[in-house]
């Protein structure tokens, strides 16, 4: 067993860490898992079914609203719809670092609002590697998508919220937003 996985940079053991992580991870897919459900079980038909999916999203929405741990202003957030609106059905993935309640958080708070917008989360990941820095990262699969990755990026700098983007070849997604840690990377 390699001891430097499960210690601390001081010496403890890291099970209390990993262990709130993992259920950190768990609690918010049982949750959304939960309100989805909810929503099915209603369900009369397809148009139906899309009316009360978008009703849950701007419930969320408007709980995260009340929340005092709020990363998005409600400024931002109606600007962000407006915008993101026209281009619905378009995709992407959001990922935070796992364990960081702070950027998991305004990374859900991104995934609710591009879901009320019509966009298509595809996948909302953990990242079990930190990257740390001041601003959200977009990454691109390849260099045509590039435009798209630069309309987005304008659009969340006009609302405060700092960008960068690259490109990652290796990447599953065509499009892909990481939420980072602020601070120094562990």
């Amino acid at each position: 067993m390699n001891p430097g996985i499960l210690r601390t940079s001081k010496g403890r053991c890291g099970y209390a860490r990993i262990t709130t992580v993992l259920l950190l991870g768990v609690g918010v897919a049982a949750f959304l898992t939960f309100m989805y459900k909810r929503v099915d079980k209603s369900q009369t038909g397809t148009g139906e079914s899309f009316r009360q999916h978008m009703e849950l999203e701007e419930r969320m929405l408007q709980g995260l609203a009340k929340s005092r741990n709020r990363s998005l202003s409600d400024e931002q957030v109606a600007l962000m719809k407006k915008e993101l609106s026209p281009q619905k059905g378009e995709s992407l993935a959001i990922e935070c670092p796992m364990g960081d309640l702070k950027a998991c958080y305004l990374a859900l708070e991104i995934n609710l609002v591009f879901e009320a917008s019509g966009w298509i989360v595809e996948e909302f990941l953990f990242a079990a590697q930190r990257t740390s820095g001041e601003a959200v990262i977009l990454r691109v699969r390849d260099a045509s998508m590039m435009d798209r990755a630069k309309r987005l990026s304008l659009l969340l700098e006009s609302v405060g919220v700092p960008v960068t983007t690259q490109i990652d070849k290796g990447q599953v997604f065509n499009l892909k937003i990481l939420v980072p840690a602020k601070g120094p990377q562990a």
